[in-house]
């Protein structure tokens, strides 16, 4: 009984995605998608420019230590 399920639910959710509301979802989503990704993408560069700025640092910190010891 429990087969019918999975396949009658994933016909049930292609017809809906079929009509006008569907398709407007599918926009919605796909807006809300792209949002999210450039976001992410905001997010990554940032990230890689403040992982930069330590490395800098932490080089000019080495330097610094080896003229101190040498």
């Amino acid at each position: 009984m429990k087969r019918w399920i999975l396949p009658a639910a994933a016909v049930g959710v292609v017809i809906f995605l079929m009509t006008r509301p569907g398709r407007e979802l599918q926009e919605e989503i796909s807006d809300n998608f792209g949002d999210w990704m450039d976001t992410v993408l905001r997010a990554s560069n940032r990230v890689q420019h403040t992982l930069a700025q330590v490395q800098r640092t932490l080089e000019r910190c080495n330097r610094s230590l080896e003229q101190a010891a040498g």
